[in-house]
Formats: structure tokens, sequence, C-alpha cells
């Protein structure tokens, strides 16, 4: 991980940069709660794959939280059908 100064935050894609680096799933969260605390609001976190999703073009589920389209569809397309 790299070093940072503690009197300024540290910009997204080097939190990203990071992020996709880094293996311990323990410093990985810390690195996605640093992540959505960013200063720049266009990625938010997918709320099925837990990777970055560019607010531009992610899709929104029926909670209303932020999620890769192909996240969404698999999702879609893998739940048990209830109706036949």
């Amino acid at each position: 991980m790299s070093q940072h100064s503690h009197n300024s935050p540290r910009a997204w894609r080097e939190i990203a940069r990071d992020l996709a680096r880094e293996p311990d799933g323990l410093k990985r969260r810390a690195l996605m709660e640093e992540l959505n605390k960013s200063s720049d609001p266009t990625f938010a976190t997918c709320a099925i794959c837990n990777k970055l999703c560019e607010l531009t073009s992610c899709k929104i589920d029926e909670q209303g939280r932020p999620v890769h389209e192909n996240c969404y569809t698999l999702k879609l397309t893998s739940a048990p059908n209830h109706y036949s």
C-alpha cells in the first residue's frame, strides 16, 4: 500500500490502485470504505460483486443500490424462477 500524507485525503485513483493490488481481505474492506468516502463521486461499489462501478454507466437494483449491468443480469438469470 502506498504511503500518503495524513493531512490530505488520497485521490480515489490511488485508493482504487491499492485496492486492485491488495490480496488481504481485511485490508481490501478498509480500502473499499476509504474509497467510498473519497471525494470523487463518479464511482460506487457494486452491491453484487463489491467491485467499483462507474456511476454514469451502472444500473440500480430494486433496493436502489448501484450494480454493474452484467452482475445484475447474471443475478436475475441465475435466480430460481418462482413462476414456472
